[in-house]
């Protein structure tokens, strides 16, 4: 009898062994631990920046041992920011239906961006005591992203807004790329309790390009008196003085053009156009 038990066991062991062993075959054989694998035409792909997201995968495949190709399942993972010359990297990850995955990196560069540029609705001038704000008067529009406007942050200023003068400000902001852009402005603080002329401009932001050629006189708009009885007196542009002796467009920098006339009053009004030169 115990002969026969120790028989049994031998066959129950021994049936339990090969099924230990047929199932660790089944899994090493069944069981999918291979990722995806990329396959890509150059490490660095030029886009547009008008084009969708979808421009950053041509050139783009991948393929799996068992599920064959899976190029529509590559998604973008992450970007990186600018590092220079509107180049950047883009990571991509795909998955298997086993859920295995891979990861790609690889660079891509923007051929037609341009910086975010700032722009101005209206002059840089105040009343004494009126506080000196920027939102509503500085935009800065990006070719990415749009309207960046609010975030826009002050980062140097010399205003003292009780005392008649004209003062420098910094202002900056950055897109999504991390493209940061600075602007040096003139802020006047004038006194509104004394009767002045107004000399209106077309603008009072441009962007130039060095060797560029401006005649500054045509973004003269108007010029205004309080102090003329007859309003319907225009006065003729002609009259505005015109300083620019500080601007190379030589050069690249940000410079100042003043206007000035001379009302009935005596007083005289000032108006700037900031040239930015690229």
């Amino acid at each position: 009898m115990i002969r026969l038990i120790r028989v049994v066991l031998v066959v129950l062991f021994c049936i339990a062994l090969v099924s230990a062993a047929a199932l660790f075959f089944y899994v090493r054989t069944t069981e999918d631990n291979t990722p995806p694998e990329f396959h890509v035409e150059a490490d660095l792909i030029e886009v547009s920046v008008t084009d969708p997201d979808a421009a950053l995968l041509q050139g783009l495949t991948a393929t799996d041992d068992r599920d064959g190709d899976l190029t529509e399942e590559i998604r973008i993972q992450t970007h990186s920011s600018f590092m220079g010359n509107a180049e950047f990297t883009v990571s991509y990850i795909v998955f298997d239906q086993a859920s295995n995955y891979a990861t790609y990196t690889r660079r891509a560069r923007y051929v037609d961006y341009v910086s975010p540029r700032f722009e101005l609705t209206r002059p840089m001038t105040f009343g004494v005591n009126e506080t000196v704000r920027f939102d509503g008067t500085v935009v800065v529009q990006d070719l990415l992203e749009g309207d960046i406007s609010g975030r826009v942050k002050l980062e140097k200023s010399t205003v003292v807004n009780t005392i008649p003068g004209t003062y420098q400000v910094v202002l900056s902001a950055a897109n999504r790329m991390g493209d940061t852009v600075t602007l040096p402005l003139s802020v006047q603080i004038v006194d509104n309790s004394r009767t002045r002329a107004q000399i209106t401009l077309r603008d009072y932001l441009i962007y130039a390009h060095m060797g560029d050629e401006l005649d500054y006189s045509q973004y003269l708009s108007k010029v205004t008196d309080p102090m003329e009885k007859d309003q319907s007196v225009v006065i003729p542009l002609s009259s505005v003085s015109i300083n620019d002796s500080n601007v190379r467009l030589s050069t690249p920098g940000t410079y100042e053009v003043y206007y000035y006339y001379t009302g009935i009053s005596g007083e005289t009004a000032t108006a700037i156009l900031t040239v930015v030169v690229e």
